[in-house]
């Protein structure tokens, strides 16, 4: 099978390996669509998220679309031709995380594209059955490969508690923040402001339900937004950087809710504390997702959320370095870069 590795930052390379073979309780996975994240985008520019390193060739990719092209032993409920969204993170399911219900914060959760469990961007995967979702009729594998970034907003809208008319902020229209703004209309928030430099992503965040989408320079944005709202109840970070951090602090209201949701580079996170005390404002970080892929899936269903306008570039596995430099670069009005197996 044709298998992409990064074998050091920037250094993506096309190899023929061995098919792998399904175990009990596994599927072999044909996949069909891979999503390229801001953490494959980590990896291939900087090597590392955090303490996570790659010290031996990997590959990327955890948001996934697949056909079951085999079943392994004890595998009943799935069978071969089956479309799946996948679940990339296995729990260990007897940590103290696991037996309390967070498997989303398994330390010993082997996850896609993660050092050192390969991920998906190659033609087959052996995978646990349980962690497949049956796709609904019509849903694109493109469109299940968003279902794992869907997962995680509406996950990191769960951690912000909206009951319902909260004036929201979200910094950064990416997969990511788009899926946290759909989440968060459907949560009942109130007027919901976004802010993102690429005009396209605007655009479409509009479409997607934001009140006010603001592009061009980051600093201005988040001003705007201060001036216009009276400081958010609730501000979802989804860019990745420090600068929008310190922009979410700067901007929130008293006794906000600031949701931490990218992944910033170099890892740490900075913010002023003195502002963050006089507001009394609660911080909360994102780790993937917990209990929402199956409501991803129903609302892509149903047309609550949509998916399809995140996917605006598609390119075949030979390319997947130039998905991965667009993702990168944030080119071409690029929002989400799918490769297609």
């Amino acid at each position: 099978m044709k298998v992409v590795r990064l074998h050091a930052p920037g250094d993506l390379r096309l190899s023929d390996e061995p098919v792998p073979v399904p175990g009990p309780g596994e599927v072999l996975l044909r996949v069909r669509a891979v999503g390229v994240c801001a953490s494959d985008v980590h990896y291939y520019s900087e090597g590392c998220i955090g303490d996570q390193v790659v010290r031996e060739p990997l590959v990327l990719g955890h948001e996934v679309g697949a056909e079951v092209a085999e079943a392994g032993p004890g595998v009943a409920d799935l069978a071969p031709g089956d479309r799946v969204a996948v679940e990339p993170g296995q729990s260990c399911g007897e940590c103290d995380p696991c037996r309390r219900g967070w498997p989303n914060l398994c330390p010993w959760v082997r996850f896609f594209g993660t050092p050192p469990v390969d991920g998906a961007m190659r033609e087959f995967v052996a995978w646990p059955a349980r962690l497949c979702t049956k796709l609904p009729p019509g849903m694109s594998f493109a469109e299940a490969a968003m279902i794992e970034p869907a997962a995680v907003g509406i996950y990191s809208v769960d951690l912000a508690g909206i009951q319902g008319g909260e004036k929201t902020a979200i910094l950064g229209a990416g997969g990511i923040g788009l899926s946290v703004l759909q989440a968060a209309r459907l949560a009942g928030a109130g007027k919901i402001w976004m802010a993102d430099p690429i005009p396209e992503r605007c655009r479409l965040a509009l479409r997607l339900g934001a009140d006010r989408a603001l592009d061009g320079d980051p600093e201005a944005a988040a001003r705007t937004v201060r001036e216009e709202s009276g400081g958010p109840d609730v501000v979802f970070e989804c860019a990745g950087t420090n600068e929008a951090v310190e922009q979410a602090v700067a901007l929130a209201g008293f006794n906000a809710r600031v949701i931490i949701v990218g992944i910033p580079y170099p890892d740490e996170v900075r913010f002023t504390a003195s502002t963050a005390r006089r507001k009394n404002l609660t911080m909360v970080f994102v780790r993937r997702s917990r209990d929402a892929v199956e409501r991803a899936v129903e609302w892509a269903r149903d047309g609550s959320m949509d998916l399809k306008s995140l996917v605006t570039h598609r390119l075949p596995l030979e390319e997947a370095d130039r998905a991965l430099r667009l993702a990168r670069d944030r080119a071409d009005g690029v929002i989400r870069a799918v490769i297609e197996v």
